[in-house]
């Protein structure tokens, strides 16, 4: 008898497989991207994600009666260790001039697929998946060596994501994914921009927001 899903909450100690893909389409037919996915393999430092809310109340005879939350996005900030070719022309627009990336005003910053994952203190992962994002860089951080000591520096990335025009749906997390027994999974997960997972026993189905 196979055992159900792990609903028991765990802290993350890693963060990894930074996976994007560039959209091709958003509009109210359906949503499609490029086959090609951009990776960051070994370079994820750090993910933060914030839900955007949207709050409005109304008040009769100085009491509230009613309040409306709507989610609107949200914004995501991603460390990585550093830039490497291309990676400026895939998130911001640049172009490549002589062997040199470039940037100028004239740059198109492009709407992008952003997956990745955080493992758990059981050894199981949490996947995420936000489908509609853009980037702005926040610039790189590098420090000079200081005698022995060395500071690494870092590459930070401003984004926001938005709901798809297609479905209304921001992003998509799924909690307590199985190494061994969900590879399949996650190796859709990370190859295939539209995926967002089907019903398992033992990590149950993906959140959809």
């Amino acid at each position: 008898m196979a055992a159900g899903k792990d609903t028991r909450r765990r802290s993350t100690v890693n963060v990894a497989r930074l996976t994007m893909w560039g959209m091709t389409q958003d509009t109210s037919e359906g949503t499609t991207y490029e086959e090609t996915s951009h990776t960051w393999e070994n370079s994820l430092a750090n993910v933060k994600y914030t839900p955007k809310m949207q709050t409005n109340e109304q008040y009769g005879d100085g009491i509230k009666v009613e309040a409306f939350v709507a989610k609107d996005g949200g914004e995501i900030d991603i460390t990585v260790n550093g830039f490497s070719d291309g990676d400026g022309q895939f998130l911001f627009g640049e172009q490549t001039k002589k062997g040199t990336a470039v940037s100028g005003a004239d740059d198109i910053v492009p709407n992008v697929c952003v997956a990745y994952y955080t493992k758990r203190t059981d050894g199981k992962i949490n996947l995420y998946k936000f489908p509609k994002t853009t980037f702005y860089p926040e610039g790189e951080d590098s420090k000079q060596q200081e005698g022995t000591t060395v500071n690494y520096g870092t590459a930070n990335l401003k984004g926001t994501y938005y709901p798809l025009i297609s479905t209304r749906e921001d992003s998509y997390k799924r909690y307590g994914v199985d190494p061994e027994t969900d590879k399949e999974l996650i190796e859709k997960w990370f190859s295939q921009a539209d995926y967002y997972g089907e019903e398992t026993t033992q990590s149950g189905s993906t959140v959809t927001e």
